[in-house]
C-alpha cells in the first residue's frame, strides 16, 4: 500500500498541471490586461494558430514550383516596364 501510494503521488507530479505561482498569476493578468486594452483600441485578437508556411494539400515542391513562377512572372512583368 505504501508504494502505491509513492507511486501515486509521482504520477500527481508528473501529470498536473504546475501549481499557481505568485509569476504566473501575474502574468496571466498582464496577459488578460493586454487583451482587454486591446478589445478597448478594437484591434482583432491574435490568431491562437498561426497561418500554414503553404497552403494544406500541396506538397513542399509544389509550393516552392509554385513560388519560383511567381518570382519569374514578377521579374518579367518588371524588366517589362523598364524597358518599355
Amino acid at each position: 500500500m505504501k508504494s502505491t501510494d509513492g507511486r501515486l503521488r509521482r504520477l500527481e507530479t508528473r501529470l498536473l498541471p504546475p501549481p499557481e505561482t505568485a509569476e504566473s498569476r501575474e502574468l496571466r493578468e498582464i496577459i488578460a490586461e493586454a487583451g482587454r486594452r486591446a478589445a478597448r483600441l478594437g484591434l482583432p485578437e491574435p490568431e491562437d494558430e498561426p497561418e500554414p508556411a503553404y497552403p494544406p494539400g500541396m506538397s513542399l515542391a509544389e509550393t516552392m514550383r509554385v513560388a519560383a513562377r511567381l518570382m519569374h512572372e514578377r521579374r518579367g512583368a518588371e524588366e517589362a516596364g523598364a524597358l518599355r
